[in-house]
């Protein structure tokens, strides 16, 4: 519980570097530019590459802070109240900004990037009725959330949509690059091995989209807000057994203890480079957009399953 603790509050802390470092002019500032909040590190490298310099972007979550547990602090509240068009990610996760929304207002300005996009359910029976919000983690979803970026901005602003839609273009561009290096290095994982182990089940969209299946994860739920108990490890220890399963995942936003303890258990070895899932990477991470996350998971997955 302490451990919890200190990671809340340093995530706490990071969130509030972020504001500071994405907010730029004070939210107001009479420069004609659109004022956009974005709530994840995902919707807001897809608004700071479709937007450009036309806009004044306010990003809500630090690279590596849990959406699950974002708590509204008066920096954010004040970008939200001051904003032109709020950008959420959508599918559930930021049930703390409808609750926030109805204090603050701002539901007109409210645009949902994952419009347009199927969302699945979580491989767990007991979990059928949630959704997966984490959609982001494959290419032609990530170009959808592009491309409703793009749309929303272009109708906030469409003496700007020119800008806004070659913007977008070059980087739906990128993305299509990468849905093909993706596909080519997961073809090289033989078919045994394709199964996966994570922190938590955050790789569905993923799995689905390049021929993976989902073997099981350490937290049994969407995020890690419920923690395991002893059954469950134990019924995991016995999946990865069977299915001779010789890796699990890390993940930047999980702390790795229990995967090492299951690790330790089974002979499956934890992979010490992370996944990007919950969020981007930071400055430096070489996943700071949503092209380079694609291709930094399929790369760590694609490393830890060939090799022998």
């Amino acid at each position: 519980m302490r451990q919890h603790l200190i990671l809340r509050v340093a995530s706490t802390l990071a969130l509030g570097i972020g504001l500071v470092a994405c907010a730029g002019p004070s939210p107001g500032a009479s420069d004609g530019r659109l004022r956009v909040v974005a709530t994840t590190t995902q919707v807001g490298a897809a608004a700071h590459e479709v937007g450009g310099d036309a806009i004044q972007l306010t990003v809500l979550l630090a690279p590596g802070a849990d959406a699950h547990e974002f708590e509204m602090t008066p920096p954010a509240a004040a970008a939200i109240e001051k904003s032109d068009l709020i950008l959420e990610s959508g599918a559930s996760l930021e049930t703390w900004l409808t609750h926030s929304l109805v204090t603050i207002g701002g539901e007109d300005r409210l645009r949902d990037m994952s419009k347009g996009v199927t969302l699945r359910h979580p491989d767990d029976p007991s979990n059928a009725e949630e959704v997966d919000p984490h959609w982001w983690l494959s290419a032609p979803n990530a170009s959808k959330m592009v491309e409703n970026v793009r749309d929303a901005l272009g109708v906030a602003r469409p003496d700007l949509a020119d800008g806004f839609s070659t913007r977008a273009a070059t980087y739906l561009a990128r993305l299509a690059a990468a849905d093909v290096k993706i596909r080519s290095l997961m073809a090289e994982i033989p078919a045994q091995r394709r199964g996966i182990v994570t922190n938590h089940d955050a790789l569905g969209y993923f799995m689905d989209e390049y021929g993976l299946h989902f073997v099981g994860s350490i937290f049994p739920s969407l995020d890690v807000s419920a923690e395991p108990n002893p059954a469950q490890l134990a019924a995991l220890a016995d999946t990865i057994k069977r299915g001779h399963v010789i890796a699990i995942f890390s993940e930047s936003a999980v702390n790795p203890q229990l995967a090492r303890a299951i690790a330790d258990e089974t002979g499956a070895h934890v992979v010490d480079t992370p996944l990007y899932t919950d969020s981007l990477g930071p400055p430096g991470s070489g996943a700071e957009t949503l092209d380079a996350m694609l291709l930094h998971d399929a790369q760590v997955i694609h490393d830890a399953l060939v090799a022998t």
